[in-house]
C-alpha cells in the first residue's frame, strides 16, 4: 500500500498577506508619523494580497475538487530566491527566503505537459524522478496542480 504525503506549504501571497497586514498595523500605530495617506495605502495595499490569494485559493480547491488525477514525476527540485523589505525606513534593509519550487510533467494520451507547483516548499521530500499524482482540469489539460506525492 502506497502511503501518499500531503504536498501542501505556504505560498507567497500567503506570506505577503501576512507580511502586508503585519505592516498595516505598524503603520497603524505610528500613522501620526507617517500620515493617514500611508496607513490607508497600506491597508488597502493588505487586503488586496489577500483578496489574491483567497481567489487563487478559490481555484486550487475548485481544481482539487473537479479535477482528474493522473500520473507524473517531478522533473526539477529548484530553489528559488525571493527578496522582501521588511523595513519601512531603509530599503536596502531585505529579508531572503530561499523555498524550493517543484517542476513536473505528465502525459494525457500521447501529449506529455509540464507545470510548475503553485506552492513553495521550504523542505522538499522529492527528488527528480518522484512519482506524483497530478490533478488536472479535463476541459484543459495544461491546468494542473499537484496536491500529492507517492513514496
Amino acid at each position: 500500500m502506497k502511503k501518499i504525503h500531503k504536498f501542501f506549504s505556504k505560498d507567497l501571497l500567503h506570506i505577503l498577506g501576512a507580511v502586508g497586514i503585519f505592516v498595516a498595523f505598524l503603520i497603524s500605530i505610528a500613522y501620526k508619523q507617517v500620515g493617514i495617506g500611508a496607513l490607508i495605502a497600506a491597508w488597502l495595499i493588505a487586503i488586496a494580497i489577500i483578496g489574491v490569494a483567497w481567489i487563487t485559493d478559490i481555484r486550487k480547491a475548485d481544481l482539487l475538487k473537479n479535477g482528474k488525477i493522473v500520473s507524473g514525476k517531478v522533473n526539477a527540485v529548484k530553489r528559488v530566491h525571493i527578496k522582501f523589505h521588511m523595513s519601512t525606513y531603509h530599503l536596502a534593509d531585505e529579508d531572503v527566503i530561499y523555498p524550493w519550487v517543484i517542476r513536473y510533467q505528465y502525459k494525457i494520451g500521447k501529449d506529455t505537459y509540464y507545470g510548475q507547483s503553485h506552492w513553495f516548499w521550504f523542505n522538499p521530500l522529492v527528488s527528480k524522478g518522484t512519482p506524483i499524482k497530478v490533478t488536472i482540469d479535463p476541459q484543459n489539460p495544461k491546468r494542473s496542480i499537484v496536491a500529492a506525492w507517492e513514496s
